[in-house]
């Protein structure tokens, strides 16, 4: 297999002891829903934080309970988007809020037609314009990177609004090579955090070994 490195600069494969162990329960078709949410949970917590490590900071005085100090806060200039691609991409939003309360949820709707494996919108609450979008930092949230289309799909939504690349993050818990290198081209300067990478897809789009339809897997449809 490809070294991460050789596939995509722009890549991350965090794949430390807890988010392997974890990908390998969603793996196993024995796991039930109940558990695959719990493992995805802790997959999303381990992974979001290490996208959240370019929030900008900037230096605030203070008073503790017994000195002045300064201190490092979250920069209020600016602003936090995150985006999940519905449906299964819910799940890493809830866990992001809690980190980031801060953040506005713009919701993404793509679904990927069975016969083309063509992304195809359905719906999306953006706005029309971002009022500083160099300050604003957007992390996109969507279980499988397999063929890249859909991801591909929602970065433009951000990019066409002035959104620069180096403020987008895109995140996964599997991907496929053939994704990464679709979104890398399309847009290489965005970072690409993942918890594992894949053999491939197969004929009909699908990541192998993958997890099955994480959606339904989730939610137990």
């Amino acid at each position: 297999m490809e070294s991460a490195s050789d596939i995509a600069a722009n890549l991350l494969i965090n794949n430390i002891p807890i988010v392997s162990h974890n990908i390998s329960v969603l793996r196993d078709k024995n796991t039930n829903s109940e558990t695959f949410r719990a493992a995805v949970r802790r997959i999303s917590l381990i992974l979001i934080n290490k996208a959240f490590e370019n929030i900008p900071l900037s230096r605030q005085n203070l008073e503790t309970p017994l000195i002045s100090t300064e201190a490092d806060v979250i920069d209020h200039k600016a602003e936090f988007v995150i985006a999940p691609i519905l449906r299964a991409g819910l799940i890493f939003s809830e866990v992001a809020m809690d980190i980031l309360p801060l953040a506005k949820v713009h919701h993404i709707g793509l679904y990927r037609d069975e016969e083309t494996l063509k992304p195809v919108s359905y719906y999306n609450n953006l706005p029309k314009t971002y009022q500083n979008p160099s300050d604003t930092y957007v992390y996109i949230f969507d279980p499988m990177l397999a063929t890249g289309g859909s991801a591909v799909a929602a970065v433009k939504l951000f990019t066409d609004l002035n959104i620069p690349q180096e403020n987008i993050t895109f995140i996964s818990l599997i991907s496929a090579p053939e994704g990464v290198k679709k979104l890398s081209s399309a847009f290489g300067n965005i970072k690409i955090i993942t918890g594992a990478l894949d053999s491939h897809i197969n004929d009909f789009g699908y990541i192998l070994p993958g997890l099955g339809d994480a959606g339904d897997r989730t939610y137990n449809t």
